[in-house]
Order: structure tokens, then sequence, then C-alpha cells
């Protein structure tokens, strides 16, 4: 038997070492967030991160991401192979925009 379909998309950022602190990726994920949930027919919103990277974990926290669990080994970084931390975000957990009102 199939599982059902489950609509969804992930998302991925990467901000140079001069402007980071400064709260423009949690501000920018919060925009993703809210556009793709307003504008597009998706129950579910993903993203990984390297298991090292506290920051960018803090930022999908921030934003209303759970962390659910550890990919162990799925892709190569700078030549080694490194676990990733896959997060999402639930339609229902979302429930109204944060920052965006309105799509057009």
């Amino acid at each position: 038997m199939l599982a059902p379909y489950v609509k969804m998309l992930e998302i991925g950022y990467s901000l140079i070492p001069s402007e980071r602190g400064k709260g423009y990726c949690t501000e920018a994920t919060q925009l993703m967030v809210d556009y793709l949930f307003l504008s597009k027919d998706i129950d579910r919103i993903q993203a990984t991160t390297h298991v090292k990277n506290a920051a960018s974990q803090k930022v999908l926290e921030k934003v209303g991401f759970k962390r659910e669990g550890t990919l162990r080994k799925p892709t190569r970084i700078r030549g080694e192979w490194t676990d990733l931390v896959i997060f999402s975000i639930l339609r229902e957990e979302w429930k109204e925009p944060k920052i965006l009102t309105k799509t057009t």
C-alpha cells in the first residue's frame, strides 16, 4: 500500500560571514515560510543543517521548525561524509503568518 501523498518543499539558505548574527536569516526564513504556506498547497516545509551548525539550527527553531532527528552521513562536505540534522514545520503548526500578510 502506498503512503498518502504529502505535499512538501525543502528550503535552504546561506549567508556571507560578515552578515551573520544580525537576524537576516531568521527574518528571511520566516518570510519564506509565510509565503510558501500562503501561496502554495503544501503540508510541510523541511530543512537540513550540518550537525555542528548551531546558528542555523537556532534560526529554524525560532521560526517554529521542529527537530526531527539526525541523518547519518547522507552527504559529503569538503570531501568528508557528514551528518545532517533535519527540521520541519507543518501547516497546522504554522497557523498564521508572522511577517507576510498578503500575497499578490
